[in-house]
């Protein structure tokens, strides 16, 4: 079984740098509920913004968290298509720290989701036929 990962660039409860797995998205388009490493050290759940996530990819879920990850994939390329399309919707975001300066420049959410919206994958298969005439 297959999860999106992504590293958190800045979080007042989750380490900076740190690996979270993204759970889920339940009504909030913006802010998926993920699982990872605290300041404290402990491991929590959490609500947070895509905006403030980088580096999506696709990784092997460990046993001892396989029950909370609910968007989980069989197949490595189906999770690597949902990786790379999160990677191309919310690498560019701007993103403010809480006394409204700016971290990182780029587009607005809004933006984000029309461009989330226009991506699309091409699956190229090549068919190698084997007939003798």
């Amino acid at each position: 079984m297959y999860a999106v990962i992504a590293n958190v660039i800045k979080d007042n409860q989750l380490r900076t740098g740190a690996k979270v797995y993204i759970l889920y998205c339940h009504g909030m388009a913006e802010s998926p509920l993920v699982y990872g490493v605290a300041k404290g050290g402990k491991r929590i759940e959490k609500y947070i913004s895509y905006k403030k996530l980088k580096k999506f990819r696709s990784q092997w879920v460990p046993q001892h968290i396989r029950h909370r990850v609910q968007w989980s994939y069989e197949d490595r390329r189906e999770a690597d298509k949902t990786a790379k399309s999160l990677e191309l919707m919310w690498t560019n975001v701007r993103l403010f720290d809480s006394a409204g300066h700016i971290i990182q420049e780029g587009v607005t959410a809004s933006q984000a989701f029309i461009i989330g919206s226009n991506i699309k994958f091409i699956e190229r298969r090549y068919i190698f036929d084997e007939r003798e005439d």
